[in-house]
């Protein structure tokens, strides 16, 4: 076996078949395939999992076991330390758990304030002397220290809120939220153990009866003196027999006695019953800042610790770099401020600048999470590791999917394996290395049925990535908008969207889109809210029909389907997830056999005891205990996996016995089962077949599910609930997780829901579900405070010409450049090679030579792709063993972003000949710079100029910025030069200044550049 790869040999977990692979060491690889074809039980489930154990055994003889999950395999050799960045884990729940916190921010910046804040008077806050004396109150300051900025130490924290920023007391909203109601109808409602406590009312009664107070008031109908009352009581004391006891009691009102009675709760559940009535309010002596007065006006480079804590990422990078620019940062804690710089630009650099530092773990989502912890394992220079990651692409737009491929280049770079789970094409065409398993889902894949490179990828016709890659993407027909009825909701404002108005098509698909932290969860969160309280106030007829919208007459419902994990408890099936195995069991409970026997609907649970096998307690998985090892998992030998005990297989329905039916793929049961008979059983199969779930067993569990299929279940179950017209559908990020093969599955739903009347609502990021919606809302234009505004609402094909969308500028490049997406097909004839070009004969050659680069970058309406191109001084061969070049260009470069857009380009080096071709590169406009050139698609189908001396076709490796330009590295993948020597390169000798800088480029090449 190689030492450079990972060697994985007869891998049979879960629906794996003796999988055999190797993965190679030092490079970025991509684990491709249909969801549930085996990706995460190659990758997570045995690779990670397995190398997980060898090294915690290495650590500690205690923590060697023979396993730690249910994979299985032959042989695993040549694996490295394992570290797994997955979109959510369950040691991040903490509710107290804040983005800075989980990044350690939150202490830098403590200790930046500790060391390099100037304290304030403590008396009147105002700015001290040298020696820390107040000239104005003739008090002395205490010295600042990390303790002084952390809410959790005396020396720091608010007093007044304890360091929480919030005080927690009784809302009246929450108490008294219909003040229409009488105040017998709020006694009534009341919770149990709270005001509706039989003395609490007896004396309430009485003290209304002396005043004179109507319990059939309605409450907000009271004067201001019977409010007074009704909340805080009197001081008349009342005589009063309750339950044969005598005694006297004073009425303290609503909010007096639930104040007394949860200040004086003994017991956390005696607490827990006045819940529902608490609210939150922020803390008015700190403001929510939730450290004393002192440490709240104490500032560093003019900023104080709440600014950096409220503000976006972005912005306190900026401040923190202008202070350090300026010097307004002290010179004792500039080190301190660059690190945090650093530390927070690794974060900006995976999509994530608009995060607060003061925002809660749990309220990121998965995709979220794993980009900060990618973040952090930036910045730690670990080296020989193997990562491990799950769609890290997972809920982020397409224009921040570059940051993340710079990222997991970088972890790449620094000598480690990256292994990618993923299904963006543009990670994949990234891949050094791509695995693909399939050919399809659960029993119909878990084979390998590619491994190489990207190129070869496209050439493999086994491949649905591949066969995805290269299509149109998914279809539909459009809804007719010309006499649709609409819904709009003005005045939206949540979080960073303000007042703004949302509408679209009833009937209709729209797709609320926008790069990530736009606001796009926040705006759809507001319509939901709008249309429930509009219906709930028309269901009830209470009060006049809600401000704000129109159309909601028009819905009967809406259902909000959140991104949320599935239930994943061990006994949990797909048939109990989605509720019909009550009806499988009653089905089987009717039949002649168990009507005989006397079984009921109990006998036929694998989770209720009578029926199912004792040994194995329904799991049908036998527990062998370990003296020195954690214990392993064995087919019950008493049911031989089949979880029932035997008199209740022998109960036959259609000549199937339970264990049968929950072993039928969800196909066959659909054939088998009566429509008649059991109707909720084939409504539920019918639901799961339409999200192509149709392979998966009636009886498999929920924790063997892939990402993808427990999505797709998710939204089944959901929709399984609500099966009506007239019903706004919400939808977080349905294609989260799919396969593109798989999103049709999804489409067909969408389809059959509207067809009945219905509407749907999707926050989406793939480019070619946008592009095939009936209406769009776009946010943006950028995230965070730059976001938050409807920046497009129509067409799609509208957004793709709106300049001020992010979106539409890739929904434009969709439209117009298919080779940007579909790659270009290799033509007829041409050689690939086999094996790393041989770039000895272009050596000598560099990096003197003045080059064309050139690529195509966009479709044209003249004919088809249009070539960009630029001049570059010089190049050089940074490795022979790789097939390595590299080249200076200019940040910023229009003609390179072009270019560099598609991944792929060629390099053509011009001949001694060639000066015009040089000079109008250099001079013409970049759109119009192949309009008087000859030129012919080269072997990767870029542009390649007739006369040149030869071409060298490359793929985009890498870019690293150097100053004000950038080091391009790029793969090479054929070299075509001219043959004989007679003719050379051009050389730019005739312009002014072309020694040799410092790192060896020659002077005239940023000369090129600039102009």
């Amino acid at each position: 076996m190689s030492l450079d790869s990972i060697r994985l040999e007869g891998v049979t977990t879960h629906n794996l078949k003796s999988v055999d692979v190797s993965l190679p060491k030092g490079k970025l690889v991509v684990a491709a395939g249909v969801s549930g074809s085996g990706k995460s039980s190659l990758v997570i489930d045995t690779l990670f999992e397995h190398s997980k154990t060898l090294y915690l055994g290495a650590l500690s003889s205690k923590s060697l076991d023979m396993g730690d999950g249910d994979y299985q395999f032959d042989r695993i050799a040549g694996t490295q330390p394992p570290v797994a960045l997955r979109q959510r884990d369950g040691g991040y729940s903490n509710p107290r758990s804040t983005v800075g916190t989980l990044t350690g921010l939150d202490g830098l910046y403590r200790l930046l304030f500790g060391a390099g804040s100037r304290p304030v008077c403590p008396a009147c806050l105002g700015p001290t002397g040298a020696d820390l004396f107040c000239d104005d109150c003739g008090c002395f300051a205490e010295p600042h220290s990390a303790k002084h900025f952390s809410p959790n130490r005396k020396e720091g924290k608010c007093l007044q809120c304890d360091g929480i920023g919030e005080l927690v007391g009784f809302s009246l909203e929450r108490i008294i939220p219909d003040r229409s109601k009488t105040l017998t109808e709020i006694w009534d409602g009341a919770d149990p153990g709270t005001f509706a406590v039989p003395n609490v009312r007896k004396a309430f009664e009485a003290m209304a009866a002396d005043i004179g107070l109507d319990l059939g008031l309605p409450f907000e109908k009271l004067s201001p003196e019977q409010t007074e009352r009704v909340l805080h009581g009197s001081d008349t004391v009342y005589t009063l027999k309750i339950r044969k006891v005598t005694n006297d009691f004073r009425f303290e009102g609503i909010l007096g006695f639930l104040e007394r009675a949860y200040r004086n709760a003994s017991s956390a559940a005696r607490k827990n019953a006045f819940t529902n009535y608490l609210g939150r309010e922020v803390c008015p002596a700190c403001n929510g800042g939730r450290l004393r007065p002192e440490s709240l006006k104490a500032t560093v480079a003019g900023h104080t610790f709440p600014d950096f804590q409220s503000d976006e990422l972005s912005r306190s990078i900026t401040r923190l770099r202008e202070g350090l620019s300026s010097g307004a940062v002290p010179a004792q804690v500039r080190e301190l401020a660059s690190a945090i710089v650093k530390q927070s630009a690794n974060i900006e650099d995976v999509g994530l600048g608009h995060l607060q530092l003061r925002r809660p773990v749990t309220t990121l989502s998965g995709g979220e999470l794993q980009r900060l912890l990618l973040a952090q394992h930036l910045a730690s220079d670990l080296t020989g590791v193997m990562y491990v990651l799950d769609e890290p692409t997972a809920g982020l737009h397409e224009a921040d999917t570059g940051k993340i491929l710079d990222s997991l280049r970088r972890l790449r770079d620094l000598g480690n394996t990256v292994i990618v789970i993923e299904h963006d094409e543009s990670v994949i065409r990234a891949a050094d290395w791509i695995v693909e398993l399939g050919p399809g889902a659960g029993s119909r894949g878990g084979e390998i049925i590619f491994e190489g490179r990207f190129t070869d990828l496209l050439h493999s016709g086994d491949s649905p990535t591949a066969t995805a890659m290269v299509s149109n993407g998914p279809s539909r027909a459009r809804a007719d908008l010309a006499g649709a009825s609409w819904l709009e909701v003005r005045g939206l404002t949540r979080n960073n969207v303000v007042d703004q108005t949302a509408k679209f098509p009833l009937g209709g698909l729209t797709c609320v889109s926008g790069v990530s932290g736009a606001g796009k969860s926040s705006l759809v969160a507001g319509i939901h809210a709008s249309v429930s309280r509009a219906i709930a106030q028309r269901s009830t007829g209470a009060g006049s029909a809600s401000t704000g919208i129109e159309g909601a007459e028009s819905l009967d419902d809406v259902i909000y389907v959140e991104q949320r994990p599935i239930g994943r408890s061990s006994r949990s099936t797909l048939v109990t997830y989605v509720g019909i195995s009550d009806h499988i069991r009653d089905a089987f409970a009717a039949s002649a056999d168990a009507v005989e026997r006397g079984l009921g609907r109990g006998e036929f649970s694998p989770n209720v005891a009578g029926g199912r096998c004792e040994s194995c307690k329904g799991l049908g998985l036998a527990e062998i205990e370990m003296t020195l090892f954690k214990s392993e998992f064995i087919v019950c030998p008493e049911c031989e996996g089949r979880r029932f005990q035997e008199h209740v297989l022998d109960v036959r329905l259609g000549g199937k016995n339970i264990h049968d039916v929950l072993s039928m793929t969800v196909e066959d049961a659909l054939a088998w089962f009566d429509v008649t008979s059991s109707p909720k059983v084939v409504q539920a199969l019918g639901v799961l077949t339409e999200f192509g779930l149709g392979y998966l067993q009636l009886g498999c569990s929920t924790t063997t599910l892939s990402g993808g299929e427990a999505q797709r279940l998710n939204l089944a179950g959901e929709l399984l609930k609500q099966r009506r017209s007239r019903t706004l559908f919400i939808f977080d990020e349905p294609t989260r997780g799919l396969h593109a093969a798989d999103i049709r599955h999804l489409l067909a739903l969408f389809e059959r829901l509207i067809s009945t009347g219905n509407t749907i609502v999707v926050i989406e990021h793939d480019l070619k579900v946008i592009a095939i919606a009936d209406w769009v809302i776009d946010l943006g234009p950028g995230a965070g405070r730059d976001g938050g505004r409807v920046v497009h609402s129509g067409p799609p094909e509208d957004l793709a010409d709106n300049a001020a969308s992010v979106t539409g500028r890739f929904l434009r490049r969709l439209r117009d450049e298919p080779g940007a997406v579909a790659p270009v097909p290799e033509p007829a004839g041409s050689r690939r090679p086999s094996a790393a070009p041989d770039l000895g004969v272009i050596g000598e050659l560099l990096p003197r030579a003045v080059t064309v680069v050139a690529g195509t970058a966009r479709q044209s309406e003249r004919s088809g792709p249009t070539p960009y191109g630029l001049v570059i001084g010089s190049l050089t061969v940074v490795s022979d063993e790789l097939a390595l070049i590299g080249f200076l260009v200019r940040s910023g470069s229009t003609s390179w972003n072009a270019i560099a857009d598609t991944g792929r380009f060629c390099v053509n080096i011009l001949g001694e000949d060639q000066h015009e071709v040089s000079d109008a590169f250099s001079q013409g406009r970049p759109d119009s710079r192949f309009d008087a050139l000859s030129w012919t698609p080269s072997a990767n189908g870029c542009p390649r100029l007739s006369g040149a001396v030869g071409t060298i076709d490359c793929g985009l490796k890498s870019s690293y910025r150097i100053g004000d330009h950038e080091f391009v590295l790029a793969t090479v993948v054929s070299v075509d030069m001219e043959a004989g020597a007679d003719r050379r390169p051009l050389l730019r000798t005739e312009r002014g200044d072309s020694a040799l800088d410092d790192y060896g480029w020659r002077r005239f090449a940023r000369e090129a550049e600039a102009r």
